[in-house]
């Protein structure tokens, strides 16, 4: 789908796939399936464990950094905003097409502020539709 967005899949249990999607060096975020529609998204920073000591695939334990755990609130948003039943391919790669856009997450200035940081935090929010990137308190 992007150079630098690698997807792996697995299905654990038998149950609906999980993919392990890395983008770039920044982030890797572990997106839960049922069927074709998104059921649960956890994003952790990319040098972070996504395996339990005994192995298996950690879809529960958040991120230790805060920017991280933002994201996965908005990833679960964008779940919600991407959700369309009756075309779950479009909603697929409209989500994949929004979580990429966190490859600039570190690098790139809000785009009202134009600061880089904010609180001690980048601009964690992208608009569902622009992309454009803004920090939380600068979106509303």
């Amino acid at each position: 789908m992007f150079n630098d967005m690698s997807i792996s899949v697995s299905r654990p249990k038998g149950a609906g796939a999980v993919l392990q999607v890395t983008v770039g060096r920044t982030l890797s975020a572990v997106v839960v399936l049922r069927g074709l529609l998104i059921e649960h998204v956890m994003v952790r920073g990319y040098h972070e464990n996504t395996h339990k000591d005994n192995g298996q695939l950690d879809l529960w334990t958040p991120s230790r950094y805060q920017v991280f755990q933002k994201l996965t609130d908005h990833a679960m948003a964008a779940m919600l905003h991407y959700h369309l039943p009756s075309s779950p391919e479009i909603a697929i790669k409209s989500f994949m097409r929004w979580l990429h856009s966190y490859t600039t997450l570190f690098s790139t200035p809000c785009h009202r502020c134009s600061k880089y940081l904010n609180n001690n935090l980048p601009p964690t929010w992208r608009d569902f539709r622009t992309l454009e990137v803004y920090h939380d308190s600068c979106r509303l």
